[in-house]
């Protein structure tokens, strides 16, 4: 019976994988369909640009005009199985996006597009921000990332997808297909131990880049008899996450409830306000949640943390 058990995990397990490789390319031909959609549109449409600027293995598209000084005429994405549309900036030019550079700020990525205006000998760079629905740039001088290191980033610009003033359906999906990702983003499980004022507790976590990363909501649970509680809400008129400080953590249901393996990890930019103060914090969305790193929870609400190398522990002192 154990064999006959195993036998059929294995199989669905295998399902899942096929599914879910499934699911990965799906994206393909929904983009050839919307290009060519948006193509026919407009015929001054006659660039595009495939780039993962939430890295999380899926590009987003963007349409632009004929010309050096042509604007972004449109862009999507997909989200699950449907196709959404993103909200394009008039501020840069098209080639904005064909020149991108990632700069790595202490496991934050930084996007920037590098812009040349026809008539200008100024070179324009923008941070790239896309929250999943807009993209924004935002001007910025080149020694604001000058000192960060670089790391790999794949996009693809194509720029001749019309037969006789029409889109072409063989070439713009040559060129779909021919997109090659590249998701530097990955996510384990992590094997350390977690100690609270020396008692060690339940809680499960990614290592991302070498950092301990787990739920606020857990964290929150785990220290909520603590002096360095803490609670944790979702505030709507903010669309942000609401921490509140020296409060006990309300239950909500789903705490500790274990971590899956990471199949999908991808830079999140949410906000988060702590006691009605928005911070900055680096934080990952991994199988659908939001994980932070360890050591800015506590610089956030204000507990100690420490690694003890030899016992592969991290060590939370709230006293």
């Amino acid at each position: 019976m154990k064999k006959i058990i195993s036998l059929i995990t294995a199989a669905a397990l295998m399902c899942t994988c096929a599914v879910n490789a499934l699911a990965a390319e799906s994206w393909r031909e929904a983009f050839v369909t919307r290009l060519m959609r948006t193509m026919s549109s407009d015929p001054s449409y006659n660039e595009i640009v495939l780039t993962d600027l939430d890295k999380n293995g899926i590009p987003e598209a963007f349409v632009m005009r004929d010309g050096a000084d042509g604007g972004i005429g449109a862009g999507f994405t997909m989200n699950g199985s449907t196709i959404s549309t993103i909200e394009v900036p008039g501020n840069v030019i098209g080639g904005c996006l064909t020149d991108i550079t990632v700069y790595d700020d202490n496991g934050r990525y930084i996007f920037v597009g590098r812009e040349v205006p026809r008539y200008s000998s100024v070179i324009n760079y923008y941070k790239l921000i896309f929250d999943g629905q807009k993209l924004t740039a935002e001007k910025i001088l080149k020694s604001y990332v000058s000192s960060y290191p670089t790391i790999p980033y794949t996009d693809m610009y194509g720029d001749d997808f019309l037969t006789n003033g029409y889109p072409n359906r063989t070439k713009i999906k040559n060129f779909v297909d021919g997109y090659e990702g590249m998701n530097s983003l990955t996510a384990s499980n992590s094997n350390a131990k977690l100690l609270v004022d020396g008692n060690e507790v339940e809680i499960s976590g990614y290592s991302v880049n070498d950092s301990n990363y787990y739920k606020i909501r857990d964290v929150a649970m785990i220290l909520r008899t603590t002096p360095a509680r803490f609670d944790v809400s979702w505030d709507e008129s903010l669309s942000a996450i609401a921490v509140s400080t020296g409060i006990k953590y309300t239950i909500v249901g789903g705490e500790l409830s274990g971590a899956e393996t990471a199949l999908n990890v991808e830079q999140n930019n949410a906000p988060v306000y702590v006691n009605g103060v928005e911070r900055e914090l680096l934080s990952y969305n991994i199988n659908g949640s939001t994980y932070f790193k360890i050591r800015d929870i506590g610089d956030m609400v204000g507990f100690a943390v420490d690694w003890d190398g030899d016992a592969q522990a991290v060590i939370i002192r709230t006293e």
